[in-house]
């Protein structure tokens, strides 16, 4: 008896561990950051009123349509703020993940931003924190 009550929880902590490890496979890889960006981020900080945002590294659309894709957004291409993007999009342009979170705080966004010449043209939202 003792010993079917240890092969049940040996079965149910190898139960846990796989459930545990595809969860932790199965988490939203976000964009690497890009720490030593050049960009000026305080008016954007400001506007969502934040101490500070971040930015990712530059991605291609095909990447940032992935990526948003991840987050559950259907048919991302089809949206107008995105179509707005690919519009605007000229030579030289980076598209970014930004990310413009409360610390401390509950509240914030993350969202894809268009690049140039160090400003934001053109955005779209797809991550709204509470």
């Amino acid at each position: 008896m003792q010993t079917f009550a240890l092969q049940k929880r040996g079965a149910f902590s190898a139960l846990a561990i796989a459930v545990f490890l595809t969860a932790c496979a199965h988490a939203l890889p976000t964009p690497k950051l890009d720490r030593s960006s050049e960009l000026n981020l305080a008016p954007i900080a400001e506007r969502f009123q934040v101490p500070r945002c971040q930015v990712s590294v530059p991605m291609s659309q095909d990447e940032a349509l992935q990526y948003v894709e991840r987050w559950n957004v259907p048919d991302p291409e089809n949206r107008p703020d995105w179509i707005a993007i690919a519009e605007a999009t000229k030579s030289g342009d980076q598209l970014r993940e930004v990310t413009c979170v409360r610390r401390g705080q509950r509240g914030g966004n993350v969202f894809l931003g268009l690049f140039r010449e160090g400003a934001m043209v053109a955005e779209m939202h797809f991550v709204m924190l509470d």
